[in-house]
């Protein structure tokens, strides 16, 4: 560690974030291998390959290497830990569960289950909550979505469509179903990314069907979108060129008035 420090972080390399830090790491260790040791005939990378057939295999699981720690779910659909509140999805509200602290990553499993998965949070009493854990209850009580503080935080960075597409919905459907209406498209989140939800959010509002159907017909379009065919070959058949495009005859309709 000492020589690591020393050597890859002196002076202190100029980051964005721990994963560019890990990354500067890992290519100063992969250029040391290239270095030999005072009065050693090998490079360092050739001794480790000597030296790995003789090393025991490693597990076949990751260590977990984090904090473990027993939690209860508080009438907020939130769990403790070092002051901070994460916050755990509705339909997924067990009274205990376990949480796992890793220094970037905190889990909240159920069982075996990892149920939510936030940023650890080194503050001091903070609220980290993802606002999709809270849409299930949303949909039931579409009137508190407006005072529901993790939509109020989502809100002051959500796409301007989400707006246009909210007011719409109000507009047509004003008794709160066009509240509940939204919420099941913000739900959507839970399955797709979120750029292209967002794609189909601004699609749907230029085709005129600012609903869930709408979004999810526009989304599925992005996702998997219909190959174009090419226009039919008619040449073999000339006698088919025209067909469908010749004035239809609407005298028929009065010969069959004149039957009746």
């Amino acid at each position: 560690m000492g020589f690591g420090r020393r050597n890859f972080m002196v002076p202190i390399p100029d980051v964005a974030s721990f994963d560019e830090l890990n990354a500067h790491l890992l290519a100063a260790c992969l250029d040391d291998d290239e270095r030999c040791v005072d009065r050693q005939s090998m490079s360092i990378g050739e001794a480790w390959q000597m030296e790995k057939p003789y090393l025991l295999p490693l597990p076949e699981k990751d260590f977990a290497c984090c904090i473990i720690d027993s939690v209860t779910l508080n009438g907020f659909g939130q769990v403790e830990f070092e002051t901070n509140r994460y916050s755990v999805p509705a339909e997924d509200a067990y009274h205990n569960l376990v949480l796992k602290a890793y220094p970037f990553r905190i889990d909240i499993l159920y069982m075996n289950d990892v149920i939510a998965s936030h940023p650890r949070c080194y503050g001091k009493k903070q609220d980290i909550l993802d606002p999709l854990h809270y849409l299930p209850l949303l949909e039931q009580r579409p009137g508190a979505f407006d005072h529901a503080k993790p939509i109020r935080h989502w809100r002051e960075s959500w796409p301007p469509a989400y707006e246009q597409l909210l007011a719409r919905l109000r507009e047509q459907w004003p008794d709160g179903r066009g509240v509940r209406e939204f919420v099941r498209i913000l739900r959507l989140h839970e399955e797709y990314p979120a750029d292209r939800i967002v794609q189909a959010v601004e699609l749907a509002l230029a085709y005129g069907c600012a609903h869930l159907d709408g979004v999810k017909l526009c989304l599925r379009q992005l996702i998997d979108p219909e190959p174009l065919r090419p226009p039919l070959d008619l040449s073999a058949w000339p006698a088919l060129v025209e067909v469908g495009s010749q004035t239809p005859d609407l005298q028929c309709y009065d010969r069959l008035l004149e039957r009746v």
